[in-house]
């Protein structure tokens, strides 16, 4: 239905900053749903959804929409017409109950009630005001179908469910056949051609769902008072200071059926008790600090455009206070109420976003439960590398083996904090540093190869993403790359694994293709990828331990970790054997691991129908990401 300010087409806006956000949890707040189209779409998303407005005829839609997961049987009502013999029909399958009942008030004959007498010409005839809201037929319609509504409701032959749903059906209805340009606050002159359609209503499609929503009619704040621990709190308030409640009068007097004082030109009803405090730049602002400083929220999204009148400088001096925040923007095109198409002026639709930050976590920007999400130790992955989710991997898979900038991510949220700075001393492609730039994060990396870093910065040029500091060089040389006064928050790399990559293939892709030949990093001596172990092992501690230098007190380092295939001489546990070697460097300590699954690789039958062979293909049998093994210790 036609409704200021609707969000029906910024939806996949809204979804895909929460998507790219990766904002956890499972309740959705709404605080001024409106028509309910982002509530909506946050329920068939599988949201728990909490959603309010100041508006009754809203409060029904949501009733509907909203809070019921399922179809009313109708069982009473269908007993009581059933013994009519206007109405013979026996109803059965799920929704086609509710559907012949809408029918049946299709049906009936129009009555003069007060829709009639104060909003069409026929009904206003005599009076100073002809109002031509709707013609005369469809008003005595309206009248018809919502009296019946009430006799039906009086005598408990439907339910509350049942209530909202027939009413909803009917104030979905109404804005097909009137003649408005938009809003109620005022009707055309002249007849417009949707006036003369004859009001019909349909069946509101329920969306099932298996959580127990909860909507409110009362004002944002004080649903805060009733409701804890909400995830995601959506915020569209008004953008202007054209109060909702006038502009829809009519609308909630169908909703309300209270026989309302109305008076001028329009009919209007008193509206004192729905004024938003969001239509004053003042008390909008006001107000909104007052829901922010209520605390019982992860995330804040605010909806607003660039003509709202609650000033940005305004806004985010609130966020500044409260958390860390983000701003993000997307062109939309406003049409007038009634041109039939014609465009306006563009504006700017922004998502203001906020997320709460615990003062006393020192670590990271997490929050409680996504810091126990990340300790599972397991992390399952089922990352594609194809499309949004591949990161330009046909430029980044040009390295022997590219980590997942998604993966890179988790580690970077969890052991930093927003604006601090992330090193990888084998950067490759730059997994890691893309991570930065999705993270909000300062990143530093060194490769040997410039063909790497080349590549890195082709890839940030197609992501649009911001470069972060690569660096050509060797990793033996950092005091040399860094300036001495360098900090470095968390060290995490992924360096090559001695010789893996440099010998000759011999499993499955060599099966597959004939190929045997070695695809090693780079031709440098120097680098790790072409030493023997023990040489290797040394290698790599002294580059650890050179940066660990720049590593603030109580640092972190992570480092990816592929185990070998058992040979028969020794463990496969190469991550042991790195650790132990590590160990070696004074204040360096061992805090655990976890384990990466990439659950897009294929498992192979090694050893059937004889013999238990591990699947841990050698790592230089991969050349892409599909190809690694599908374990590794991080």
């Amino acid at each position: 239905m036609r409704f200021i300010g609707c969000k029906e087409n910024l939806l996949d806006f809204i979804e895909t900053f929460v998507r790219e956000k990766d904002l956890k949890g499972n309740v959705f707040c709404d605080l001024f749903t409106g028509t309910g189209s982002v509530a909506k779409h946050f329920k068939k998303l599988g949201y728990k959804i909490i959603s309010s407005d100041i508006l009754y005829f809203s409060y029904v839609l949501q009733k509907v929409y909203i809070e019921q997961n399922q179809y009313s049987g109708f069982v009473k009502l269908l007993k009581h017409l059933k013994t009519d013999p206007v109405d013979e029909t026996l109803f059965t399958s799920d929704g086609q109950n509710a559907k012949e009942i809408v029918k049946h008030l299709n049906n009936l004959e129009g009555v003069e009630g007060f829709i009639y007498k104060n909003y069409s010409p026929e009904g206003t005839h005599n009076k100073t005001h002809v109002r031509k809201y709707f013609t005369g037929d469809n008003a005595k319609r309206i009248d018809a179908i919502r009296e019946k509504i009430e006799e039906w409701k009086k005598p408990n032959l439907i339910n509350k469910q049942e209530y909202y749903f027939l009413l909803a059906s009917l104030i979905e209805a109404v804005p097909f056949v009137a003649n408005i340009s938009g809003t109620y606050a005022a009707f055309l002159k002249e007849w417009d051609k949707r006036a003369f359609k004859k009001l019909t209503l349909e069946a509101p499609e329920i969306i099932k769902s298996n959580e127990a929503h909860k909507v409110f009619n009362i004002d944002g704040l004080r649903v805060l008072d009733q409701i804890k621990g909400i995830d995601i709190l959506y915020l569209d308030p008004p953008y202007n200071e054209r109060q909702y409640a006038p502009n829809y009068h009519i609308l909630e007097t169908i909703a309300k059926w209270d026989n309302p004082e109305i008076k001028g030109v329009t009919g209007m009803r008193p509206y004192e008790n729905q004024k938003s405090e969001f239509c004053n730049a003042k008390t909008g602002i006001k107000a909104f600090n007052e829901i922010i400083k209520k605390n019982n929220f992860r995330h804040l999204l605010l909806s607003y455009n660039d003509e709202g009148i609650m000033p940005e400088i305004e806004i985010l001096k609130l966020f500044k206070n409260s958390g860390k925040s983000e701003v993000v923007e997307q062109d939309y095109q406003r049409y007038k109420s009634n041109s039939n198409g014609e465009k306006k002026n563009g504006v700017k639709e922004k998502i203001y976003y906020l997320k709460r930050v615990n003062q006393q976590n020192l670590l990271n920007d997490l929050s409680g439960g996504e810091w126990v999400y990340f300790l599972n130790s397991v992390e399952v992955t089922h990352y594609s590398t194809k499309g949004a989710d591949g990161f330009a991997h046909h430029l980044r898979g040009k390295h022997p083996s590219p980590k997942p900038p998604q993966l890179m991510k988790k580690f970077i949220d969890f052991f930093t904090k927003e604006g601090q700075i992330v090193f990888d001393p084998f950067m490759g492609v730059g997994g890691a540093l893309i991570a930065c730039s999705l993270s909000n994060r300062k990143g530093i990396g060194v490769d040997l190869s410039k063909e790497y870093i080349d590549l890195y910065k082709k890839v940030c040029k197609e992501l649009n993403i911001s470069e972060q500091t690569a660096i050509t060089g060797n990793s033996f040389e950092i005091e040399k790359l860094l300036p001495k006064n360098t900090q470095i928050d968390f060290i995490l790399t992924d360096p090559p694994y001695g010789e893996m990559l440099s010998k000759k293939r011999t499993g499955q892709k060599k099966k597959k293709t004939g190929i045997a030949v070695a695809t090693p990093f780079t031709n440098h001596e120097t680098d790790l990828g072409n030493m023997e172990r023990e040489i290797f092992l040394e290698s790599l501690k002294d580059i650890i331990a050179k940066s660990a230098k720049y590593l603030k007190p109580k640092g972190y380092i992570a480092i990816f970790v592929k185990d070998l295939q058992p040979n028969g001489n020794g463990h496969n546990m190469l991550h042991c054997t790195i650790t132990s070697k590590l160990l070696e460097i004074p204040g360096l300590f061992f805090k655990g691991y976890k384990i990466w699954y990439d659950a897009t690789q294929k498992l192979y039958p090694f050893g059937y129908p004889h013999a238990f062979v591990a699947n841990l293909e050698p790592w230089h049998e991969a050349d892409t990401l599909e190809e690694m093994s599908d374990r590794e210790k991080i």
